[in-house]
């Protein structure tokens, strides 16, 4: 597992104004979130705080709100490193994020700007088109679940609700690196992609038509399918001594 301070020439600057413990808090929640810094990667406060450009002290206020969120752990000697959930706990987040996704859905279907909905159709329209002429390669495969990925990004945003937002992305902490490793895994075939890509096209219409219930229970069906295939794969590849509940 490689360190923090193996990057330490990619600094990030951080600015004036939220206090320097917020910017350090979110600065190392997006890393965590994006799966720049990976889960069971060890961190120390010093390399941390280097890396942002700050004192130990914000970087210390910000890992205490990290470890609240269960985002990251501190062994028996209070060594410091990203979290890395059991089976157990995916299931936990997973069942948490199927929810969430159903919320946000239902609200953007109510909120949605005519702009958001171009911007949410548009995605589908992309996803398609990748997946009308892709090979089944692991690149072009990821290139979807990128679009994919922003599609729901869009959902959310379109919601109009920050903390929904600031909630999913703590339920999907562990779930961009872990869908980019296992890409092709969790899509056999074309065809588990195509009904995958047309429940987003059925999420998208029913925003469109500002259909809430519906748009609600498409989403939560597609996120819940989506995360019982992600959910399998982790099972298959669990090591007995990996994570914690």
């Amino acid at each position: 597992m490689s360190n923090v301070t193996e990057r330490v020439d990619d600094r990030r600057k951080l600015t004036t104004g939220p206090t320097l413990s917020d910017q350090a808090y979110r600065a190392l929640r997006e890393e965590i979130t994006t799966g720049l810094l990976k889960p069971g990667q060890r961190l120390t406060e010093r390399a941390l705080a280097d890396h942002l450009g700050v004192s130990p002290t914000p970087v210390r206020e910000a890992l205490q709100r990290l470890e609240h969120e269960r985002l990251i752990e501190r062994d028996a000697v209070r060594s410091i490193r990203v979290a890395e959930p059991s089976v157990g706990r995916l299931h936990e987040l997973a069942l948490i994020e199927v929810a969430l996704r159903a919320v946000a859905a239902r609200l953007a279907a109510e909120r949605a700007t005519d702009a958001e909905v171009k911007a949410i159709v548009e995605a589908c329209d992309r996803a398609e088109a990748l997946a009308s002429r892709a090979s089944w390669s692991q690149a072009q495969v990821r290139e979807i679940l990128t679009v994919t990925r922003r599609f729901h990004q869009l959902v959310n945003e379109a919601a109009h609700t920050k903390t929904l937002i600031d909630m999913i992305a703590t339920a999907t902490a562990f779930d961009w690196a872990f869908r980019l490793k296992w890409a092709v895994d969790s899509h056999p075939d074309p065809a588990s992609l195509q009904h995958s890509l047309e429940e987003h096209r059925l999420v998208a219409g029913a925003i469109e038509a500002g259909d809430a219930e519906a748009a609600e229970r498409v989403m939560r069906q597609h996120s819940g399918s989506r995360a019982e295939a992600l959910l399998a794969i982790a099972s298959r590849n669990a090591q007995p001594s990996a994570g914690r509940p």
